[in-house]
């Protein structure tokens, strides 16, 4: 991604010009800049590099100043108030928050065993923290229900069904249907309403957690924030580790926390919903050409052969916590 220098009398098609404008006249001079994505700019200005971000609803910027406020801890990088102290600058329909740019000296990758647990402990101090400070009582954070998302992306799923009769692979469109329906009545029947709210992350990507020099690791993008209890967070993550430790639950296990959650039957159920599988399809589906359709379906296929076995391992899990 190139940097760009600033040109006041161009117009494009983010109206950039008149946004760096607006900063100037609010004490932030942005002197180069770089577009990450889509209404998210990386800028060199003269109060430092600087993250750039848009957002539709100024609520989600209040709320989350508001928590990660109150934790206090350098780990979870908050927004940045500007010289005036605005938390956001208002641009046409767009409100247009700041936060620190944090250097990573590594990127992390879960397939590294080490960058898993070093993840995974950042995530429980950080829910340590949420939980010392009672956060979760105080927030405005929308309630998030892990059951209820996953019906709808069940649902979602299924209109994806025509793609897999025209590649002859429906036995296996039927095959994750199933296990995404049995899972889900599985995590109905083993629900815990006694479990401690939290206030989740709720996107646990591994470009989330940056590796610093002095910080250890830190966790940026609290966007899809929400009140829920911990364990969400921790069934997405190990979600998004199952390829690459190969859907093997002796794996898996080598993570001390990991082996601490599967002795809840919920946990346990969680892991035998494709989630991330029904994501892929849910996001590219109907965009794709055929030629990338065809390469969706065999990373599919590929993939489902792996999770089933990895189902009989987890089915086997919650027999054993069964019979116990």
């Amino acid at each position: 991604m190139t940097k760009m220098r600033i040109d006041y009398y161009t117009r494009d098609d983010f109206n950039l010009n008149r946004l760096f404008l607006y900063l100037k006249k609010k004490g932030i001079q942005v002197e180069t800049y770089r577009m990450k994505k889509p209404h998210v700019i990386i800028a060199d200005t003269n109060k430092g590099k600087k993250v750039i971000k848009a957002y539709r609803d100024k609520s989600k910027i209040e709320h989350v100043y508001h928590f990660l406020s109150q934790i206090q801890q350098e780990y979870a990088v908050n927004f940045e108030t500007y010289p005036e102290g605005e938390l956001y600058i208002k641009d046409r329909h767009l409100y247009w928050a700041m936060l620190p740019f944090v250097k990573q000296v590594k990127e992390i990758t879960y397939e590294s065993f080490q960058d898993r647990e070093a993840v995974l402990q950042a995530l429980t101090r950080y829910h340590r923290d949420v939980q010392k400070k009672k956060m979760a009582v105080y927030t405005k954070l929308p309630k998030y229900d892990l059951i209820l998302k996953w019906k709808k992306r069940l649902s979602s799923f299924q209109e994806a069904s025509p793609i897999f009769r025209e590649f002859n692979q429906f036995h296996v469109y039927e095959d994750i249907v199933t296990w995404g329906e049995r899972a889900l009545v599985l995590m109905e029947r083993f629900r815990d309403s006694r479990l401690n709210y939290s206030i989740i992350h709720g996107d646990v990507a591994s470009h989330n957690f940056l590796k610093t020099n002095h910080l250890g690791i830190v966790m940026i993008d609290f966007d899809l924030s929400a009140k829920a209890p911990a364990l969400y967070d921790y069934i997405q993550l190990v979600q998004r580790f199952l390829p690459y430790v190969q859907w093997s639950m002796k794996e898996l296990l080598q993570h001390p926390k990991i082996k601490e959650l599967s002795k809840q039957r919920f946990f346990l159920a969680s892991l035998l919903f494709p989630s991330m599988l029904m994501r892929n399809w849910n996001i590219n589906a109907s965009s794709l050409s055929w030629a990338k359709r065809q390469s969706l379906m065999q990373q599919s296929v590929e993939e489902w052969s792996q999770r089933t076995r990895f189902y009989r391992v987890i089915y086997q899990h919650l027999q054993n916590l069964h019979d116990m």
